[in-house]
């Protein structure tokens, strides 16, 4: 899963498995477009940075409390949509 700009994050957060919090979010992978919304929720604890590039052994939760990250990205509906040819994000050409 990645982070959307526009997205609002209404899946629900499931509880940490290693210490049972309910204080998780998810990890989001690539480039943001818009750096400052997504620092923002860095902050906020709302999402966990996953780095640029995401494969089948990345996680797709993140422990706010214990630092345990979990689940297989590869369970989920993941759409890669950046450009490696050109080196930019197929969704943000296609939006404007």
């Amino acid at each position: 899963m990645e982070y959307d700009e526009g997205k609002e994050m209404t899946e629900s957060h499931p509880k940490c498995p290693s210490c049972k919090s309910t204080h998780t979010c998810e990890i989001v992978y690539g480039y943001p477009a818009d750096v400052e919304e997504y620092l923002k929720l860095v902050a906020e604890q709302k999402i966990h940075p996953g780095g640029c590039v995401s494969d089948e052994n990345s996680h797709v939760w993140h422990c706010n409390d214990c630092y345990h990250n979990w689940g297989a990205i590869n369970d989920h509906d993941v759409i890669d949509s950046f450009d490696y040819d050109q080196g930019y994000n197929l969704d943000e050409v296609y939006d404007q």
